[in-house]
């Protein structure tokens, strides 16, 4: 993991001096500067090398609040903020901003250590975004020039996954997921007897899935590979299940019945 640059903003001067020395003794991270308020803080940023923010939020001018909402409209280039108060009372509103950490003083070297292991994540998190963005690109463009001189392929066919599993990036084809669930904020590929996280509600891979002729839409909660489906059980009430051929079974539910009914037979 690459050292991560630490700007630090208070207007506090004692205070701001003690976080310099604090950060400049953590391993794997650079102080890049510190600043007094808003208006200097916004020229080290907009340099684009400042990875993680200590950001008091009562200042004069612009406070850290309202400065964060601020870089927050450009998120992919944003650095990771950690708050810094002496009240409680601005808590609610830090996570609301998706603060990584809360910072209420007086705190300790150990508390600060904990918060910036905490943004360290939210970077490693953000790094691996990109990195699969840029794989899926290289991936795609490999494919593209490939299939130049081949009969074209369907979307289907094209479509992929990359999932990030102990520090590797795989690949995963559309057409090796037997069907997919929603988990919380995330989904779960379910491919035969191995499972995949991917980020992202159900509804974006509704959008994207379904419209190839390989996915349907079962359930609020599921879609399904309807080359992987073995049979069709009915139930009470007009209910189905979807018997896949790995042996699992995903209930159909009577809203999305004949949206899979008709696929099927189509």
């Amino acid at each position: 993991m690459r050292r991560l640059r630490v700007l630090v903003v208070e207007d506090e001067e004692l205070a701001r001096e003690r976080l310099v020395r604090l950060v400049a003794d953590q391993p794997g991270f650079d102080l890049l500067g510190s600043c007094g308020n808003c208006d200097e803080a916004m020229a080290f940023i907009s340099s684009g090398d400042v990875d993680i923010l200590l950001l008091d939020i009562q200042m004069p001018g612009v406070n850290g609040m309202d400065f964060s909402a601020r870089l927050a409209e450009d998120a992919a280039s944003a650095p990771i903020v950690v708050f810094i108060t002496a009240f409680k009372r601005f808590a609610l509103d830090a996570f609301k901003v998706r603060a990584a950490d809360y910072l209420l003083k007086p705190f300790d070297r150990e508390r600060l250590e904990q918060a910036l292991q905490v943004a360290r994540e939210r970077v490693r998190a953000r790094d691996a975004i990109e990195l699969t963005e840029k794989i899926h690109a290289v991936v795609g463009e490999a494919e593209g020039a490939r299939t130049t001189a081949q009969e074209p392929k369907s979307s289907a066919d094209a479509g992929r996954f990359v999932v990030r599993e102990n520090g590797r990036f795989l690949i995963v084809r559309n057409e090796q997921v037997d069907w997919i669930e929603a988990d919380g904020r995330d989904c779960v590929l379910h491919c035969g007897s191995r499972d995949h996280r991917v980020d992202g509600p159900l509804a974006d891979l509704a959008t994207r899935l379904c419209a190839t002729e390989r996915f349907v839409q079962v359930s609020r909660s599921s879609l399904v590979n309807i080359d992987s489906i073995a049979e069709l059980q009915e139930m009470f009430k007009g209910d189905l299940v979807a018997v896949m051929k790995s042996g699992q079974e995903v209930p159909v539910s009577r809203r999305f019945r004949t949206q899979v009914m008709d696929r099927i037979a189509s």
